[in-house]
This record gives structure tokens, C-alpha cells and sequence, in this order.
């Protein structure tokens, strides 16, 4: 009898939930995700809170950045981990491609395009043993959607044989 008068309470609790936007913060520490990730890879997205990005470049003009605390700042880093050949015994035959932005803090929402990516100082990044091209680029060309807790990114070819090219996130 217990567990019947227990069903509806469980129902009646689970429609009382109210359906409301998480700031980028909040939904990517929620382990319930689903994300599109190119084959033959795996993905992840990381949060690095109270920091933005110092970006910087050497004195080849290559870019790059380290992370500065910034108690108001979020950086977001979505990771394509390309998988080894299993008969490649090189070190650094590994391929990674990530894209990397700043917000604020408790943002819940974001729409930019184009130019306007860089508000987010958004960079996309090659790391690999391959001459010309690994290294970071600044996003100048796409676009990036935050909005009902799904995470929308678009990039134009920034890179030969470019792997990340739609993101797609949901919380």
C-alpha cells in the first residue's frame, strides 16, 4: 500500500519542477551532457573558473595564451582528442584540436557572429607534430549560440583538414 501512495507523490514532485536557463557555469558541471565529436576521437569540455585568457604572441607572431585569475571570468575549453593508430609506437604521433573562450562568470546566454566572437576572445587550437600547423588562431569567422542550455558552436576552416567545425552541446 506504501508503494502505491508513494507513485503519485513521486509524479506530482517531478511536475512541480520548474524548467529554467543554467548560467554556461552551472550546465557544464552537470554530468548530463550529450555532444557531438568528430569520429575516431573523443571530446571533452572543461571549465576554468576565476580565470580569463591572456593572450599573447611570441616572436614568430604565433598566438597563445595562459590562463590569469579573474574573479569575474569563466574559460570554457572544448577538447577533440584524436585517437593513436594502435601500431604507433611515436611519442608524438598524437593529434588535438581545441576551441577556447572566456565569459562572464554567470552568463546565460550568449549569441555572437563573426567578428563579435571576439568579445569572447575566442581561439582555436592545433596541437600536433605537424609543421605550419599546429598552434593557436584567433576566430575571426562563425559563431557561438547559448540559449535553453545547449551550447551551439559553427567555425569556418581555419586549418587544413580541420576536424572541429560544429559544436554541439546539450545540458
Amino acid at each position: 500500500m506504501r508503494k502505491i501512495a508513494f507513485i503519485p507523490l513521486a509524479l506530482l514532485l517531478l511536475n512541480c519542477s520548474s524548467t529554467n536557463t543554467k548560467s554556461l557555469k552551472n550546465a557544464i558541471g552537470e554530468q548530463k551532457t550529450e555532444m557531438t565529436c568528430p569520429e575516431k576521437g573523443d571530446c571533452t569540455i572543461q571549465i576554468l573558473e576565476n580565470k580569463s585568457l591572456d593572450i599573447k604572441s611570441d616572436g614568430a607572431g604565433k598566438v597563445y595564451y595562459s590562463p590569469k585569475d579573474n574573479p569575474n571570468k569563466n574559460i570554457i575549453i572544448y577538447r577533440y582528442t584524436q585517437h593513436k593508430h594502435p601500431n604507433s609506437k611515436l611519442r608524438d604521433a598524437g593529434y588535438i584540436e581545441e576551441v577556447v573562450f572566456e565569459t562572464d562568470k554567470n552568463i546565460t546566454s550568449l549569441d555572437y557572429k563573426d567578428a563579435d566572437l571576439q568579445k569572447t576572445r575566442m581561439l582555436f587550437g592545433v596541437l600536433c607534430y605537424c609543421k605550419g600547423k599546429a598552434g593557436y588562431y584567433v576566430v575571426e569567422e562563425g559563431s557561438l549560440l547559448y540559449k535553453d542550455n545547449k551550447l551551439n558552436i559553427s567555425l569556418t576552416d581555419i586549418v587544413e583538414l580541420q576536424r572541429i567545425k560544429d559544436i554541439s552541446i546539450t545540458f
